[in-house]
Order: structure tokens, then C-alpha cells, then sequence
């Protein structure tokens, strides 16, 4: 009788502690989601602000933008608006946490402008060959080119036809709708072609999506670029011209440029060029507690108008 309830006191011990582990994991396990989840909440805060923070620093590009504008005729990379901000702590009164901020203006317009690749949704041959030229240089295939043309015919609405008639009220006619929207930024193009990290990295340095066709910025332009302008300029060339323009030589005008460019020999007429710009790209970071946030803005300078922001969007 008392082996019995020795095994009985036994079995009801075991039970218990079976018992007892159990709550005990259902709890670590209800913490840990708990814990899980407030965490999540703090972080989806924490980038909420971030952003908030972005786009002050957003409008700082857009101040920069406009003082360059109002104050410079050229555009080019010794001036105030190409200076980065490097790990800016941003505090605020009464809070202990601290934010850091880094930004950059880069010059679109010293890029190749792929939106010239067409007008009216119809592409142009002149401007697909400097395309080719462009990715022979930077060792792409030149077939991209064909497919960048289509993407970009397709983004752009179709002309009116002369004898379009006239809307009820006596304004023109509605503009047809693109068959597609235009990209923003190389980066969206490089995500429909599907391409490897190392070409959009060569496609981001020397190439760019502006709404309305643009010329290249020699002041800030790449050698890359330069030598696909011109025909039968090599890249060893077009590399002696962008040393010695950063190297404090730079274009007041395109004459200048058409002047530097006939003492290295080449032949032919120069290529529609600027030396001033008006499409910049703002970048930014902010790191806040355990959020990081990177966002991109489009900038048009149209002095003595303010900036606009074109487009921003939140790189992943």
C-alpha cells in the first residue's frame, strides 16, 4: 500500500513539474512575443522619425540648390552645393537620443540624360548612337541600348496630330497618355533589365532619367561621357580634358568647350553642350536608434523661382 502511494506521490510530482515547464515555456514564449513585438513598435517609430528627419534634410538640398542658382552662372564640382555632409549629429533639446545625418547634391545634368533618346515617343537615332558609344566605353554590351530605347519611347506620350481638333471648351486637345510611366532614376531602368549590382553602379555614375531632354554639364560631366559625345574622341582624350578642367580649368561656355575640344585634333562640329545646370539629385541617410533611412529627391532649379522636388523615393 505504500509503494502505491509512493508511485502515485510520485507520478503527481511529475505531473506537476510537467506542469510547471510547460507554463513556464508558454511564458517565455508569450515575453519573447511581446518583447518581439514592442521592439517592432520601437523601430517602425524610430524610421517614422527618420523620415521626418529626411525631409528636412530634403528642404537643406533644396536651400543649397537655390543659393548656388542665385549666386552661380556655371555648375561646377568646387562649388558649395557639391560639398557632402559627413555624420551630422542632430540633437534635440530634452532627449538623450541623438540622430546622425549624411548627405550629398550630385549634378544630373552632368550625366548622359536618357530621356533624349526619344521625343514624342519616337526614337532618335543620333542620340542612340551616342548611347552605344557610351556603353562601349564603360565595356557594357551595346544591346542595352535598343532596350533603354524602348523603355524610354514607351514613357513618353505620342505627339498630337496637326489636324487634332480642339477640346468643347476651345483649349487644345488632351496630350495622349504614355504607354508606360517614365522611370525614376537609372536604378528603376537597371530593376526592369534586370541587371547585375556592378552595371547599375557604372550606369548610376554616368547616366540619369530627367522628365524633359536635357544637355550634358561638361563642368561636372565624367570622362565617360564626354568621349561618347564626341565621335572619335577616345576615352585616354576625353580623360586629359576632365584632368585638367578638375584641376581648376573649367568652362565658362560651350565655346570654351568647342575651343579645348578642337586642340586635341578631332574633327567635326562640337556637341550642344552647357556648363550650367538644373537638375540636381539630393541623397540622404539618417541613422536614429535602430532605424536606418536613406532617401532620394529630384531637384529642378528654374531661378529665380524656389527648387521643386520632382520625385522622392526611399531606397530599400
Amino acid at each position: 500500500m505504500t509503494q502505491a502511494r509512493n508511485q502515485e506521490r510520485g507520478a503527481a510530482v511529475i505531473s506537476a513539474l510537467i506542469i510547471v515547464a510547460i507554463v513556464a515555456a508558454l511564458t517565455t514564449s508569450l515575453f519573447q512575443r511581446q518583447t518581439a513585438s514592442t521592439r517592432r513598435v520601437e523601430n517602425e517609430m524610430a524610421r517614422v522619425q527618420a523620415r521626418v528627419m529626411l525631409a528636412g534634410g530634403i528642404d537643406w538640398a533644396r536651400l543649397v540648390v537655390r543659393d548656388h542658382g542665385r549666386r552661380e552662372t556655371t555648375t561646377r564640382g568646387d562649388q558649395i552645393w557639391a560639398t557632402p555632409v559627413l555624420d551630422t549629429r542632430i540633437e534635440r533639446p530634452g532627449d538623450d537620443r541623438v540622430a546622425v545625418f549624411s548627405g550629398r547634391v550630385e549634378d544630373e545634368q552632368g550625366k548622359y540624360n536618357l530621356s533624349n533618346l526619344a521625343r514624342n515617343g519616337v526614337p532618335q537615332p543620333e542620340q542612340e548612337r551616342v548611347l552605344r558609344r557610351l556603353l562601349n566605353t564603360l565595356q557594357l554590351p551595346d544591346t542595352l541600348a535598343i532596350r533603354i530605347v524602348d523603355i524610354i519611347a514607351m514613357a513618353q506620350p505620342p505627339a498630337l496630330p496637326a489636324d487634332a481638333p480642339a477640346a468643347p471648351n476651345g483649349q487644345p486637345a488632351a496630350t495622349p497618355d504614355a504607354r508606360a510611366p517614365l522611370p525614376r532614376g537609372v536604378d528603376e531602368i537597371a530593376a526592369l533589365l534586370a541587371l547585375e549590382p556592378p552595371v547599375r553602379n557604372a550606369l548610376r555614375r554616368t547616366m540619369t532619367v530627367l522628365p524633359a531632354a536635357t544637355s550634358v554639364n561638361v563642368n561636372t560631366a565624367p570622362a565617360e561621357v564626354i568621349a561618347a559625345l564626341v565621335p572619335g574622341l577616345s576615352i585616354s582624350q576625353a580623360r586629359s580634358i576632365t584632368g585638367e578642367r578638375d584641376r581648376g580649368n573649367w568652362f565658362n561656355n560651350a565655346g570654351d568647350f568647342a575651343n579645348r575640344l578642337a586642340g586635341t585634333g578631332v574633327e567635326g562640329p562640337a556637341p550642344s553642350v552647357t556648363t550650367a545646370s538644373g537638375w540636381f539629385l539630393a541623397s540622404g541617410t539618417v541613422v536614429y536608434e535602430r532605424a536606418r533611412v536613406s532617401m532620394q529627391a529630384l531637384v529642378r532649379s528654374a531661378p529665380p523661382a524656389a527648387p521643386d522636388t520632382i520625385w522622392t523615393r526611399e531606397i530599400p
